[in-house]
């Protein structure tokens, strides 16, 4: 009888786990159709529950129950008499400043919740085409005045890779995605001219259609290719790589095309995509769930800023530092001087845009 009601006991203690996690995942069903539905437009300003009912032709005490989640979740918050308007984060995710918009992440979320569910299954393989275009969306921001100021942050604590890109490079952006990075760069320094290297054939549309808007493409070569494949030799002052959306068995070649494609001397930064969790359970939770999204795409999971610095070092780069920036942490690597045969003097540069 004991054993029996231990067991009960657990069972409970497990489901109510199950159903806290649940949570998350209905508010986030939620936000994605009442986005669809205008809801979301709609309490941009103070709006009453009536209107929202009238809007979704749904009950107003159906449009109340919402309301009352979006309030729970802080989407939402009671505004001036009967009305409700979003929380200022929302409101600023809802009218995508930058290109961060709603429905990304949540087109990332639902691409995350795919890749999870095959997770066990022994038939599926690890690839990342599937959602290329939505991991690129999700992390890619336009190039504004905001990310400009975002970048400049950046690149001010990294003053030597700064100052050739000022003085016209030419980069090297291996990993382009969008081009949220390479776009921005293009518009902070007039001179700068960049070769932009990315595989995936939508991913290299948009990023066509966005330097066009973005009125660069004079001095952008976009090229749909593997960054294993490209040949240039000392043809790049500077060079960055999206090293986090690599898998591990292109890593080492991206390096190594990446030195090559480098000046003797020349400069290859890279970042770490996020910090290391912290030790609680809800980051332990969120850190392996990532580790397990990113190996169903082929890629390692996060790699810290000290072990991106050991990978360079191993790749041949010298003189790789560390850089804190309000961003996030820089890792910056310099060619050696004479490495290669393509070092010496004469030898004919190619690539640059």
């Amino acid at each position: 009888m004991n054993d029996e009601l231990g067991a009960v006991q657990a069972a409970l203690g497990a489901r109510a786990r199950l159903l806290q996690w649940a949570d998350g995942g209905l508010v986030v069903d939620l936000l994605r159709a009442a986005s669809g539905e205008g809801w979301l437009d709609l309490l941009t300003t103070p709006t009453t529950v009536e209107a929202l009912a009238e809007a979704g032709g749904v009950s107003a005490e159906r449009a109340r129950r919402v309301v009352e989640v979006f309030v729970a979740a802080g989407v939402v918050r009671a505004g001036e008499g009967p009305a409700y308007v979003l929380t200022e984060e929302f409101a600023a995710l809802n009218g995508a400043p930058a290109g961060v918009r709603l429905d990304d992440a949540i087109d990332m979320i639902a691409a995350a919740r795919g890749r999870v569910r095959s997770a066990v299954s022994p038939d599926v393989r690890r690839t990342w085409e599937q959602d290329a275009l939505v991991v690129a969306r999700n992390w890619g921001m336009l190039p504004t005045a905001a990310t400009r100021a975002i970048f400049s942050m950046a690149y001010d604590a990294v003053p030597a890779y700064r100052d050739r890109l000022a003085a016209g490079g030419p980069l090297l952006d291996i990993g382009s995605g969008i081009g949220g990075a390479l776009l921005t760069t293009l518009t902070m320094f007039p001179e700068l001219r960049a070769v932009g290297v990315e595989r995936a054939e939508d991913v290299v549309k948009e990023l066509r259609e966005r330097a066009e808007a973005a009125g660069v493409t004079s001095r952008l070569e976009i090229r749909c290719a593997d960054a294993r494949e490209i040949d240039d030799e000392a043809a790049y002052e500077v060079a960055y790589w999206a090293q986090a959306f690599f898998p591990d068995d292109a890593r080492a070649v991206t390096l190594a095309t990446a030195r090559r494609a480098l000046v003797p001397g020349g400069l290859l930064l890279v970042q770490e995509l996020a910090p290391p969790a912290q030790d609680a359970p809800e980051a332990r939770l969120h850190s392996a769930l990532d580790a397990l999204v990113a190996d169903s795409r082929g890629v390692p999971p996060v790699r810290t800023a000290e072990e991106l610095a050991a990978e360079l070092r191993n790749g041949g780069f010298e003189d790789v530092q560390v850089t804190t920036t309000p961003i996030g942490r820089l890792v910056l690597g310099r060619r050696v001087l004479d490495q290669g045969p393509w070092a010496g003097p004469g030898r004919r540069r190619r690539g640059s845009a």
